[in-house]
């Protein structure tokens, strides 16, 4: 399988889909779910493996696509939690 056939068959539904599906399973209706895996896919698809890559290319040379993909989508996760929480105010701090 070359490298755009699985981007097409892994990570783009891995970024979008799964996302949508995750946050409707854990409570958000439809514009939040939607909003999530918008941000998702924008920091998991997009931004994060592109810093990452910019970064890898500079100290080792040529990257492991599906690492950076990997740490961007856990490092895009953490934001959509963080987001997730900020929104619904988290538990209260006493």
């Amino acid at each position: 399988m070359d490298e755009t056939a699985r981007a097409f068959l892994i990570w783009v539904p891995a970024g979008t889909l799964i996302p949508f599906l995750i946050s409707r399973l854990t409570g958000a209706d439809w514009r939040s779910a939607t909003i999530e895996a918008a941000l998702f896919a924008a920091l998991g698809l997009l931004i994060y493996p592109t810093l990452f890559a910019l970064i890898v290319v500079h100290i080792v040379g040529y990257p492991n696509v599906e690492a950076l993909f990997l740490a961007g989508f856990a490092l895009a996760a953490l934001t959509v939690l963080g987001y997730r929480r900020s929104i619904g105010g988290g538990r209260p701090r006493y």
